[in-house]
């Protein structure tokens, strides 16, 4: 079973720091009076390079289950030499836990309190006192209130012990979670069973929870303890989820079959927006049905509207006209107008725009658009005015207003204070300390946990300091957070650093695709970090799966990448540049379409290929996926900033952004 270390957010002031320095001073203030950090402190920030190999081998030995050597003096006083044998006593923990183990892993969580080297420990620790069932020492600690594994064993170890003082109510909350609970859970639960408290009730409302949370398979899972008469409704809404075309078509022909109004809307979603034809088919018959109430029409009616804009059906304005506008949410609000868009009915457009809330058509996307709709339908010169007001912003939206009205991109920058004494003063706080290190040893999420609890109560302009602290370290993703954190954006100098210049010209000059272009990808998928994993496994500083990048490698006759080998910045940044090209090859030199690909797959673009050409902006803004919409504008984004970072003109989006063309054409 798989057991993830919880990350808390432990309070550890920076003491006097936290509070002497002002948040955002309007003018130059007297810098705190704080003692400066000695050179022997300052100094123990890094390790001579002997140590840390010393410290980076040691680490390899204990993942890789390695004979150990002797640590050298040296590597017992370097500040991060805990985590080393925090890392020893996990794997202790892991392949033979004794007793006497027990003791000495006790005595170290009791030396090191909550400080961030405890975590994982702690939590294997527990988990393996849990699988040997000694609950003398289990039950007296405390677990992560999020940690479900851990819950778990407590509520098992408390009835193993005959703990059962409100333990029925506390198992019962846990069972009743629309949620797979892990194996301890079990006996727990056939204990709730042979006390007869899971009643009807309570086993069709958690039956009902799962299917509310769209998940059928564990729905029908609960159902086992749902008695037989109440249970047929149940299956048949998960019937309409599993297999929604059959079990709606059934519906329509037999408009005297029971069915509850949230499982047919649920059904209906699921059809409308993976084959919206056979939806909009089925829609008339469906809305027939003497049993369905008002509220449910009006929704089947938005799910029909929707999956035809999500899927740019000609129908899809007729759709949304016949919505009663008490069912315009913001999310039919949105895409009436990306229908209408993509029809080029840009009075229809305006109109819709004008009906929005006044605070999603104050964003830079509506008022955008709305500039547009403007020009479409009153001509340039009335569109001037609102292309104006947002010509200045720093975004997509910004940019592509400043070329409407032929103007230079204004990225607002201003650097922000750039103070080294105060700099050097947070780099000596202990925290700090084990962070750079850590950092320094390619344990960045153990660094990101001791810079987290460092800073935990900082003040926005103590977190830029840190900011600039982190650059100078080359720790690129914790200076973009932590800026993001301290609400600083301006500093784009600061949000745009250029690692791996060399590799990232190497690859260009290679694939000739411009360096850009790859710092732009590489900062939307990883935030510079080499060993970033996404939970599709894609890896390293481009984040390509290791089958794609295995398959691209063979069409270009490079050596297979080997595990691990997408965490080399050389082989991922290649691979990564390579995949661009290609995507440029297959689209024609269309970006929009190629970044698309890269974050959604080029099967998904096919499917969002208009019939007739159409211009890109109308393209991109009607992707319906949420996350490749913001992916592509925002690469776009740092395309210009990247650019405007070493001097050059950027690039103008109405450059990059040529119409795009049906398939037929593109060809």
């Amino acid at each position: 079973m798989k057991r993830r270390v919880p990350r808390h957010a432990f309070a550890l002031p920076l003491l006097l720091l936290l509070h002497a320095y002002p948040a955002r001073p309007a003018d130059p203030a007297p810098r705190p009076a704080l003692a400066p950090p000695s050179d022997a402190t300052l100094q123990a920030a890094l390790a001579p390079a002997p140590v840390h190999q010393e410290f980076i081998a040691a680490m390899q030995r204990v993942r890789q289950r390695l004979p150990e050597t002797a640590d050298s003096p040296a590597l017992e006083a370097y500040v991060i030499h805990d985590y080393l044998v925090a890392a020893r006593l996990r794997r202790n923990v892991a392949d033979n836990p004794t007793a006497e183990l027990d003791d000495t892993v006790d005595a170290f969580l009791r030396l090191h309190g909550a400080q961030p080297v405890t975590h994982a420990l702690r939590r294997d620790w527990l988990a393996s006192l849990a699988d040997r069932k000694r609950w003398d020492w289990f039950l007296p600690r405390s677990v992560d209130s999020t940690d479900a594994l851990l819950i778990c064993d407590r509520l098992a170890g408390r009835l193993a012990t005959g703990d059962t003082q409100g333990l029925a109510a506390d198992a019962l909350a846990r069972w009743s979670l629309p949620q797979k609970q892990p194996d301890p859970c079990i006996p727990v639960f056939a204990w709730l069973r042979t006390q007869g408290l899971l009643t009807p009730d309570l086993a069709e409302a958690r039956t009902r929870a799962a299917l509310a949370a769209d998940n059928p398979r564990l729905a029908r899972e609960f159902l086992i303890d749902v008695p037989a008469p109440r249970s047929a409704a149940l299956l048949q809404w998960i019937q309409l989820l599993d297999a929604p075309k059959a079990a709606l078509a059934l519906l329509s022909l037999n408009p005297g079959a029971p069915v509850e109004g949230d499982a047919l809307v649920a059904g209906f979603n699921r059809l409308s927006f993976t084959d919206t034809n056979a939806a909009s088919s089925l829609l008339p018959q469906l809305l027939q049905r003497g049993d369905l109430t008002p509220a449910v029409r009006t929704r089947l009616q938005r799910s029909a509207a929707l999956g035809a804009a999500y899927s740019r059906s000609p129908g899809a304005i007729a759709a949304f006209g016949k919505l009663p506008e008490d069912a315009s949410d913001g999310q039919v609000q949105e895409w009436r107008v990306r229908s209408a868009l993509w029809a080029g009915d840009f009075a229809k457009a305006a109109s819709w725009i004008g009906q929005m809330s006044p605070s999603l058509a104050a964003q830079p996307r509506w008022r955008y658009w709305r500039a547009r709709a403007v020009a479409a339908t009153a001509g340039p010169a009335a569109a001037a005015p609102l292309y104006a007001e947002i010509a200045g912003l720093r975004d997509y939206y910004g940019y592509l207003a400043a070329d409407r009205l032929d103007r230079p991109y204004d990225l607002n920058t201003r650097p922000t204070p750039d103070d080294a004494d105060l700099q050097a003063t947070l780099a000596a706080e202990p925290g700090l300390v084990r962070a750079h290190a850590l950092f320094d040893c390619d344990m960045a999420d153990d660094a990101g946990v001791e810079w987290a609890v460092a800073l935990s109560g900082a003040k926005p302009a103590l977190k830029v300091q840190a900011a600039h602290l982190a650059s100078r370290w080359g720790w690129y993703a914790q200076t973009i957070a932590t800026l993001a954190q301290a609400g600083e954006w301006d500093d784009v100098a600061l949000r745009y650093p250029r690692p791996y210049a060399a590799i990232v010209q190497d690859a260009s000059k290679d694939t000739q695709v411009p360096g850009d272009w790859i710092f732009a990808v590489m900062r939307q998928e990883s935030l510079f970090r080499k060993d970033a994993v996404s939970r599709a496994d894609a890896r390293g500083l481009m984040q390509m799966q290791p089958g794609t990048a295995t398959a691209l490698a063979r069409r270009w006759n490079l050596p297979a990448p080997g595990q691990g080998s997408l965490f080399d910045p050389p082989v991922a940044v290649q691979l990564g540049a390579l995949y661009v090209r290609e995507l440029l090859d297959k689209y024609k030199g269309q970006l929009d379409q190629s970044l698309a690909a890269y974050n959604a797959g080029p099967a998904a673009v096919a499917r969002w290929m208009p019939g007739n050409a159409i211009d890109a902006d109308i393209w991109i803004e009607n992707i319906p996926y949420t996350e490749t919409r913001g992916y592509v504008q925002h690469i776009l984004e740092h395309i210009v900033a990247f650019a405007k970072m070493r001097d050059a003109e950027p690039p103008r989006l109405s450059g990059l952004l040529p119409q795009v063309e049906p398939p037929a054409a593109a060809q």
